[in-house]
Parts: structure tokens; sequence; C-alpha cells
């Protein structure tokens, strides 16, 4: 059954993207705020080849319901909790996206809401906004599998956000089709972002001075391997600064690469071996639409944001 649960309970929240499924499990603390207890996360590519067939594949589908039951169940010792699930834009844009939802509950015993990219925006700036603040100027890009958000709050806390296409599961499956990378693979992708990120810009606008933040597994994993984080560790990762030539230098340095030899960098998650040069790519033409040099990392994202709606009663969640 539905529950609006305590708001000093226990949560588990689930950010089901098109590539990768994360999970937290917390406790709401009497401040407003949480402690982390548990999280975790699996690739399960939810998003495959869905951008050419308008639909989710049944064996995608069925990855990711298997995925998620394991991260369940790898958090069963802290049950009972409150659990609430979020999926975006794979299932959001896919045809049998409702049907997902269907299998998802029927197969796991808890409902699976689908988000607008207008939600998805705003709670993913929810969550950055616990590690960068709310005080300054910030334009925050949240790269997934299938879209990328980005989301303006100006010095005024005014709030604007744009959606776009722009996933590295569809750059990928797009536009790198070679390892290494071919060249003009690379630079058919780069003009195609430009004008796409170009646009983007725009529409924004944003007044200066600002500090663009990157949010999402692509830009920690850059991070992660510009600073040579491994284990990997929100801690070590959050406000570090990606400078635009580091980030070129990995790019050139990556792209040389084979993915057995991608695989074998410490810093890098096994299953974004494929994903990291659309999502380097992505990263340079960002900063380049913006006009700055700089990226500042957040590990804290949407399913950070989730969790505080969540406990906050603003999303349904289920007691099990």
């Amino acid at each position: 059954m539905e529950s609006d649960f305590s708001k000093f309970g226990r949560h588990a929240v689930m950010d089901i993207g098109s590539n990768t499924v994360r999970l937290m499990v917390a406790d709401a603390t009497a401040s407003g705020g949480y402690k982390e207890l548990h999280s975790s996360q699996v690739i399960t590519r939810l998003g495959q080849k869905a951008h050419e067939n308008g639909e989710l594949l049944e064996e995608a589908m069925e990855r990711t319901i298997a995925g998620v039951e394991s991260l369940v169940l790898g958090a069963a010792h802290l049950k009972p909790f409150c659990i609430s699930a979020a999926a975006t834009h794979a299932a959001r844009k896919a045809a049998n996206g409702k049907r997902f939802a269907e299998l998802f509950r029927k197969k796991l015993g808890f409902g699976l809401e689908i988000i607008p990219w207008e939600t998805e925006a705003a709670l993913s700036l929810r969550g950055a906004a616990m590690v960068v603040g709310n005080e300054k100027p910030i334009v925050l890009f949240d790269v997934g599998g299938g879209s990328t958000e980005f989301i303006c709050r100006d010095a005024n806390g005014k709030i604007s956000s744009v959606g776009t296409e722009l996933g590295v599961v569809r750059l990928a499956e797009t536009y790198i089709h070679h390892v290494p990378l071919a060249q003009s693979e690379y630079e058919a992708m780069h003009t195609y972002l430009k004008a796409e990120l170009g646009m983007t810009e725009r529409q924004l606008n944003p007044a200066r001075p600002f500090t663009l933040v990157g949010t999402a597994g692509t830009i920690t994993s850059i991070a992660a391997m510009l600073y040579n984080i491994h284990p990997y560790n929100p801690a070590q990762v959050n406000n570090r600064v990606l400078l635009l030539k580091a980030v070129k230098e990995l790019l050139d340095g990556v792209g040389k690469m084979t993915l057995p030899q991608r695989s074998k960098i410490p810093a890098l998650q096994n299953g974004r071996e494929d994903l990291i040069i659309p999502g380097i790519g992505l990263t340079i033409a960002a900063m380049e639409a913006f006009g700055v040099d700089v990226v500042t990392v957040s590990d804290a994202g949407l399913r950070e944001g989730l969790l505080l709606a969540a406990i906050e009663g603003e999303i349904p969640c289920q007691a099990i």
C-alpha cells in the first residue's frame, strides 16, 4: 500500500536512468536533512537503442528490473523503509514506458513514477545545491544516458531550465562507432553538440558571472579519472574543478585506447568504457558554449533531490 511515512522515518530512493540505476537509503533528521546509510548503483542501460526503436527493448527492461531487485536485496538489512522509484528519459520517451512501469510494479511489488524533465531538472538542482550551496549563481548540467538538463539559478534565486536530448547513450550509438576513437566521428558529434548547446545557452542566457556545475556519472567519472580517485569516494569528488585543458587532454588519452584498455582504468566504472568519449565531448562542448574554462563537480544530483522530496512527502513512497 502507498504510505505517507513519517517525515522522520527511513527512506530509500531509486533514480532509474537511461544507463544507470542508483539507490540510496537514509534516515531523515529533525533538521530537515538526512543521514545516509547505504548507497549503490548498477549499470543496466535501459535506454539501449530506444532512440532508434521508439521503445524500450524487452531485454533492457528485464535487465533493469533485475538490477533494481539486486539493489533492493543489497539493502535488505536496512528494512523496513519507504521506497520511491523515479524513471527519467528512457521511460519518459518510450512508447512502452507505461508497460515498463506496470512490469516493474508486478515483479518488484512497488511503484515506479516516470517523471517529466522539468521535475528531473528541479530535483537535480535541489540535490546539487547540497554540495555547491544556494547562494551563488550557477548553471547546472545533469548529464544522463538519454538526456541532459540545463538549469540556471541566478543571483536572485530565479530558476530557469532547458531540457535536451543530449544523452551519452544516444550520442554513443549515433556518432561513436569505432574504437580507438575515429577523429571524423568525434568531429561530427562535436559539430552537432556545438549547434545544440549554442541554442541551449541562448535560451538560458545566464547573467555573468556564474559557476558552471556538472552532476551525474559522466562528470564524476571524469573527475575521478583526472584526480585518480579510486575506489570512488563522493567526498573526494564534490567541489573538484575540471579545467577545459585537462578535459581535452583526457579525451586525447582515452580516445586512443581500446575498450579493454579503458576497462583497466581504475577510476572508470565498468560499463562506461564506450560512453566516456561522448561524455567528455559533451562536457567540453558545454564549457565552450557557455564560455567558461572550468566546471565544478557535484556528486549529488537527482537521487539526492529525490530523497529530500521523499522525506518532505512530496513524492509517493511505499513501505516495504
